[in-house]
């Protein structure tokens, strides 16, 4: 024999004569020595220090030195370890150290593929009508995941041109069939790991299906993160408001606005800020958001902006003192549009009225006191700031004298006379006999009035004169009356 063709790893395969053995053997070690299968009790004796030979058909075999001997290719002291055929498909190898069960005859086959990198060198038609076996197709191998997005992928393996399709399933799903040796998998979740399984489909006839392949695990692709929004500007800036605009994102479902910490979202390319304080400096940020399916939310585009200063209030026009007393002054004047209420004061004396109210009357003054009132416009706080102040200036009145009281007497059928009581600080007396028509000064505290009618009644009106340059004023005018006597 040819020993220059052993080698280490090799596997000897062979069929006896008549039977549907099948034998086979892996060379594990080099030296002397030998493996027998035991038909008794399906164990294995084996102990050797060289293993021999390649053969792997009984051509081969007989060929390469072994003879045919009580059923067992043997070759010098080699027992060539049987495989026997149990049930309709159930196959035995022997490794080193263990007796290993093989399903189906394609396992056979592929572990001599594994063993030996080569194909199996028995005619195969021949094996199959030997066992009475369709052929079992081999599990899928050599699993590649290509066009990998974040809820998409395409898997493929080697392909099987005796498989009338295959079926595959994803984690504990449904199998699913297709014709092709791939699968393209939509609907995934992105960055999540799966595992996929496959088997070949047979005709039924000659070839049935795979087992299950190995497990092939694989993982969908990260969201894709949007573009951060470009352009943005502030176009628009009140007191209260600021109107944003920016650029469209593709594959944007909506976009996040956010103004300090306040946030909305809207599909529009324009976001308008409302309810600001005026004169302050925000910071302003809008982000494409993703659907969570495929993209992810964008990185911020972010601007600052300062809203403008309160708007000042027209300060009131036509401020006027309609009505000016001893101890009091009342002003009116005209509306300011938008102005909230309105500020009015004299002196350090402030009160408020609303802005419906155009006129307002300061009391518990002093007399003949010059005062300085001023009314104000005020503003909401929030949009309009208060007006300046409008001012004017009014003396209230002297103090009057106290008005005359006026007693008439009869002096007869012609004449009466009208008497007072002097009133203080009065410096005359002026006196009316005509309801007021003409007036008449004196510096007595008596009139007497003569060729008058008999039995007439006389009326005269008397009022206490001030001083040019005192601190009082003209009183009121008092009235007496009496009737002359009857003839």
């Amino acid at each position: 024999m040819d020993s220059t063709r052993i080698k280490i790893g090799q596997v000897l395969y062979g069929q006896s004569e008549g039977s549907e053995d099948i034998a086979l053997v892996k060379v594990e070690s080099v030296g002397v020595g030998g493996i027998n299968y035991n038909d008794t009790d399906n164990t294995f004796q084996y102990s050797f220090d060289e293993l021999t030979g390649i053969p792997v058909s009984a051509s081969v075999l007989t060929s390469s030195g072994f003879t045919l001997s009580n059923g067992v290719y043997v070759n010098d002291t080699i027992n060539f370890i049987k495989v026997k055929l149990i049930g309709a498909q159930w196959f035995w190898y022997a490794s080193a150290d263990a007796c290993i069960p093989v399903p189906y005859l394609h396992e056979l086959q592929s572990l001599y593929k594994e063993l030996t990198g080569n194909t199996l060198a028995v005619d195969e038609d021949a094996l199959l009508i030997a066992l009475d076996s369709a052929m079992v197709l081999s599990a899928p191998t050599d699993f590649a995941a290509s066009d990998t997005t974040p809820n998409t992928v395409t898997i493929s393996w080697l392909e099987d041109a005796d498989a009338e399709g295959y079926e595959y399933q994803i984690d504990d799903g449904a199998w699913v069939k297709v014709d092709v040796a791939e699968a393209e998998l939509t609907g995934l979740t992105y960055s999540t790991t799966y595992k996929i399984r496959v088997k070949a489909i047979g005709d039924g006839e000659s070839f049935v299906d795979s087992p299950e392949s190995e497990e092939y695990s694989f993982t969908t692709a990260a969201l894709i993160v949007l573009d951060a929004p470009a352009n943005l500007t502030a176009t628009e800036v009140g007191v209260n408001e600021i109107t944003i605009t920016w650029g469209e994102v593709a594959n944007a479902t909506e976009y996040e606005v956010q103004i300090g910490e306040i946030t909305d979202t809207t599909e529009l390319l324009i976001y308008q800020f409302t309810s600001l304080d005026a004169d302050t400096e925000y910071n302003i940020s809008v982000k494409a958001v993703g659907d969570d399916v495929t993209y992810d939310d964008s990185a911020l585009s972010a601007i600052s902006e300062t809203t403008d200063p309160l708007i000042v209030l027209d300060a009131p026009a036509d401020l006027t003192a309609t009505e000016v007393g001893e101890n009091y002054v009342t002003v009116t004047w005209s509306a300011v549009a938008n102005a909230a209420e309105y500020e009015v004061a004299v002196g350090a004396t402030t009160n408020t009225v609303t802005a419906e109210t155009l006129t307002y009357q300061f009391t518990s003054l002093n007399v003949n006191t010059e005062y300085t009132f001023s009314v104000k416009a005020v503003g909401d706080g929030i949009t309009y700031d208060d007006s300046l102040e409008s001012e004017v200036t009014a003396t209230t009145l002297k103090q009057k004298l106290d008005t005359p009281v006026v007693t008439g007497t009869a002096l007869g059928t012609t004449s009466v006379k009208f008497s007072w009581v002097a009133i203080a600080n009065a410096a005359s007396y002026s006196y009316s006999t005509d309801d007021g028509t003409t007036w008449e000064s004196t510096g007595l505290l008596e009139i007497t009035l003569t060729e008058l009618t008999p039995g007439t009644p006389y009326t005269i009106s008397v009022k206490a004169i001030a001083a040019a340059e005192s601190n009082y004023r003209d009183s009121d005018a008092g009235e007496g009356m009496v009737s002359t006597n009857s003839e």
